[in-house]
């Protein structure tokens, strides 16, 4: 009976056994899933969404870069990326052909992956929103939006515009300078995918959607740019030189109408007008007279002995000489013919620390405040570091360094009545609206010289080109005024000067009197003669031909005409058949501090009668701009290439200051 009894003890020991191992384990299990859901569910949720779905940055469109008169010379468009998916084709042949007609850049390469029944095919390349087009709505291609940064004239102004990273911020030149204007905030995306990581169809939520950077008006005139670098181009090359820089901005207010750079026979990817200061050479003379006249020591009847063309300077290892022997000189004359001999006796009357303080006037030795990145401020000794040398140098152009922009605003002062101005790239900025949002100012640093000092050098400045140094820049009737220079290159530090190596350079200010272009051109190393006035003042007459010539110009060539309305022989004007409306006169607003942006009162409504809308379907959008423009209208542009369409439609009321949307072809 004991045995009996123990055997039915035995199966109920195991019973209580897997009864408690059981319980256990369900109690586990509850833990666990408790510590899970409860105590860790944030943490495993988070896992969960992380595996399931990424979050996406969309890029935001990069604001417009226009010139003054709302052509785009720097846009952002919207291309597309193509990828296929082999399983998914129906038609191998079909998608084949398709891929060859429209993707001809990535063709091959993709046609090789998807004969292999890869999983996934990406198509080398970025394609316009025409391609997506023409391939939507075939099965297995897919498309990822992208933004690309592009610029519609080609490599035109690039040096002054700059460039973009793949990350979409400026690297360079204005792209850099106003990258926080220009970029816009990106906005943010959720996408779904399956278990396997593949983003599901429909499955991107846009959580924050992209705010557009805003767009710059610039002061660039896209014809007087596309003017000054042909000639600019064409003189570096007959010339065999190593490059150049040309320069056109109107005195009146600063504006920087047009900036060619090159180096050697391709344009300089950085404007060299604002980073590379040279020795000027004789273009620096007239302001060593401006400061002798301000200061009353001498005037321009005043004589000179010119030592018929040798000098020993005391002091001096080498006499100094001049390229003509000359006599007697007036103080008008020793400028216009370029003595150097003359020019260093005169500089004698002032005193260092005058000679001194009428360069820092004329802006030398200090940044001119452009809005641009990387700025030289040149080089002028302080006055501790000058030698009995240093003044006759200064008088002929040397131990000084500065920027062809430097110089540039300097002849404006010389041509607006002697007011040394900031020089200015930005002319306002505007919202995605078309509104506009802020406006940077003319500004005037200093008075350099009193008014009746700038209006005497004028007059000798326009003798230079009738009956001086600078006879080939010479146009006909138009009056022209400037000073030519001729510099040796500098080898480096106490290395002397590299033998047979020169800068010719040119500037000068359009018309004599009245200007309303202000110029610098520089050649650097020109093979073959080398003198400024061979060599860099026939270039801005060609410049300055094409601009009186041009359909479109910002010269107002009645005003420049009428001085002079007929040819030596009695012929007829030659630029005088065009005439557009005389412009305003340009106000100097001097403000307080440097750059500083106003904002404008709230925009006038459109006002005038009502007028019909012109048609620019089909025109190149440069045209249509100018055209829409011409007609009184404001321009909004989208895309790039020929017009397609605009709104209001051709043929519709509009009034004058009206907005019209033009649509190109690239849009």
């Amino acid at each position: 009976m004991k045995g009996a009894g123990a055997e039915r003890r035995a199966p109920a020991g195991r019973r209580r056994l897997l009864l408690g191992v059981f319980l256990l384990v369900t109690m586990a299990g509850v833990g666990r899933a408790f510590q899970i859901q409860v105590l860790e569910g944030g943490k495993w949720r988070a896992q969960a969404v992380a595996q399931h779905g990424d979050t996406l940055r969309l890029p935001a469109p990069r604001g417009t870069m226009y010139d003054r008169n709302g052509i785009p010379l720097a846009a952002t468009q919207e291309v597309y990326r193509v990828a296929i998916a082999p399983r998914e084709v129906a038609d191998t042949a079909r998608v084949l052909r398709l891929l060859q007609e429209h993707c001809a850049r990535g063709a091959r390469a993709a046609e090789r992956r998807l004969l292999a029944k890869r999983r996934g095919v990406p198509v080398p390349g970025q394609y316009p929103v025409s391609v997506r087009e023409a391939l939507d709505h075939t099965r297995g291609i897919y498309f990822e939006s992208t933004l690309s940064r592009f610029y519609p004239h080609g490599a035109l102004a690039l040096s002054v515009l700059g460039a973009v990273g793949g990350d979409g911020e400026g690297q360079s030149g204005l792209e850099l300078e106003l990258d926080s204007i220009l970029r816009g905030r990106p906005g943010r995306a959720t996408v779904r995918r399956d278990a396997e990581g593949n983003a599901l169809p429909g499955a991107m939520l846009r959580t924050h959607e992209p705010e557009p950077g805003r767009d710059v008006y610039l002061t660039l005139d896209l014809g007087l740019q596309e003017i000054a670098e042909a000639a600019l181009e064409q003189a570096v090359s007959a010339m065999d030189a190593r490059g150049g820089e040309l320069l056109l901005a109107d005195p009146n207010n600063g504006e920087i109408l047009a900036a060619a750079s090159r180096r050697g026979t391709a344009r300089a990817f950085t404007w060299r007008a604002v980073n590379e200061p040279y020795e000027p050479g004789s273009t620096l003379k007239p302001f060593t007279v401006a400061g002798l006249l301000a200061l009353g020591r001498v005037t321009l009847a005043d004589s000179v002995f010119a030592e018929d063309g040798s000098y020993e300077y005391p002091g001096r290892r080498r006499p100094i000489t001049d390229v003509h022997p000359y006599g007697m000189l007036s103080v008008a004359d020793a400028l216009r013919k370029s003595s150097n001999i003359a020019l260093v006796k005169l500089a004698t009357r002032l005193s260092p620390s005058e000679h001194y303080r009428l360069l820092r006037d004329f802006g030398f030795g200090s940044p001119t405040g452009v809005t641009y990145p990387s700025e030289s401020a040149g080089h002028l000794f302080r006055l501790e570091r000058w030698t009995r040398q240093s003044q006759p140098s200064l008088a002929m152009g040397y131990e000084i360094s500065v920027t062809p922009l430097q110089m540039a605003m300097a002849y404006g002062a010389i041509a607006n009545g002697g007011l040394l101005l900031e020089p200015r790239l930005v002319r306002e900025v505007r919202g995605r609206d078309g509104l506009t949002q802020y406006v940077l100012e003319p500004r005037a640093v200093r008075r350099a010289v009193p008014a009746r000092v700038a209006a005497e050098l004028r007059t000798v400045l326009e003798g230079a080109v009738t009956d001086g140094t600078a006879q080939q820049a010479a146009l006909g009737p138009f009056a022209v005024a400037g000073k030519t220079g001729t510099a040796k290159i500098s080898a480096g530090p106490g290395a002397g000067y590299q033998p047979g190596a020169y800068y010719a350079s040119f500037a000068g200010f359009f018309p004599a009197q009245d200007p309303q272009l202000v110029f610098l051109v520089k050649i650097d190393e020109p093979h073959g003669a080398y003198y400024g006035g061979v060599v860099a003042a026939p270039v801005i007459r060609v410049a300055l031909e094409a601009a009186l010539a041009a359909r479109a110009t910002p010269l107002d060539r009645r005003a420049v005409a009428l001085p002079a309305p007929l040819l030596p022989g009695g012929g007829e004007v030659r630029y005088a058949a065009v005439l557009p409306a005389p412009r305003e006169p340009a106000v100097v607003t001097p403000v307080t501090r440097r750059g500083e942006l106003r904002r404008p009162q709230a925009p006038a409504a459109p006002a005038g009668p009502p007028r019909v809308g012109p048609d620019v379907a089909g025109l190149p959008l440069r045209d249509a701009v100018r055209t829409l423009h011409a007609a009184g209208l404001r321009v909004r542009v989208a895309g790039h290439g020929r017009v397609r369409a605009s709104v209001p439609a051709p043929g519709d009321t509009v009034r004058a200051g009206t907005v019209v949307r033009v649509e190109a072809e690239g849009a």
